[in-house]
């Protein structure tokens, strides 16, 4: 009598990625571009036109434009951090910047790069050292990614031996549009609001530019002194708490 054995044929599925960010979008307060104008030409004075001047409108615009560029520029604060993730191929040694594989649409801001490194799914993170020696490139090997440079894209070296690597980065991500009326602020929009009409106060002579610009200037403070949370500024070297002493003790039952 012969016995047949049935064997387990096991399903192997890709699992899921772990989603290492909270969501899309950030909970800044935002207005969009006609919003801030329509605000701003109250605030000038001119409540009563039905429609802007020839080229008032466009001054304007330049002005909220140019406020939310220096703003996201010149204050940590008004930038938050995201991951991304990029699916390594193998044998690839460059991937665009705009490249990542999330669902959320915003890109990464090269220049505001807080961590890079690779991981194999959501295990083995490791750290990929910034700069390549133009003396690696003299043997053409396919490992395990240790190096990156970032220019017109991300270099990694040497290029990944198989396509089961993720290149993850931490980095604050870039401006959205800001170009038609109905374009959302990326930064707080009352930020932008108060720096955009005292710039535009002073540029007409009015008299209370100046008032603004300290409005503004309180409101931003109050911003970035809000982005701290429980770390606080000390001048100088942070104090290190004392140590605390060991303590004897008698065991339960003993004398």
């Amino acid at each position: 009598m012969t016995v047949t054995y049935a064997t387990f044929q096991p399903q192997l599925e890709t699992p899921e990625l772990t989603n290492y960010n909270c969501d899309c979008d950030d909970d800044w307060p935002t207005s969009t571009l006609g919003e801030l104008q329509r605000r701003i030409l109250v605030r000038l004075g001119y409540a009563a036109m039905p429609t802007p001047a020839p080229g008032m409108a466009e001054l304007v615009n330049d002005f909220l434009q140019s406020s939310q560029r220096q703003l996201y520029q010149k204050y940590r604060g008004m930038r938050t951090p995201r991951w991304f993730t990029w699916q390594m191929t193998e044998g690839q040694r460059f991937y665009d910047i705009a490249g990542n594989i999330d669902t959320c649409l915003k890109k990464m801001d090269p220049r505001k790069v807080i961590w890079l490194g690779i991981s194999r799914g959501d295990n083995v993170w490791t750290k990929l050292i910034e700069g390549i020696d133009p003396v690696m490139y003299s043997s053409k090997i396919l490992a395990i990614p240790c190096y990156f440079e970032i220019r017109q894209c991300i270099e990694v070296w040497p290029a990944p031996s198989d396509d089961t690597w993720l290149m993850r980065i931490k980095a604050d991500f870039g401006l959205l549009d800001f170009a038609a009326d109905s374009d959302v602020t990326t930064v707080d929009s009352e930020a932008v609001f108060l720096d955009a009409l005292a710039n535009a106060k002073a540029h007409y002579g009015q008299p209370d530019a100046s008032n603004i610009k300290a409005e503004a200037n309180a409101y931003i403070a109050a911003l970035n002194a809000g982005r701290h949370p429980t770390r606080r500024m000390w001048p100088g070297n942070s104090p290190v708490p004392n140590a605390i002493p060991p303590r004897m003790t008698n065991n339960p039952g003993t004398s």
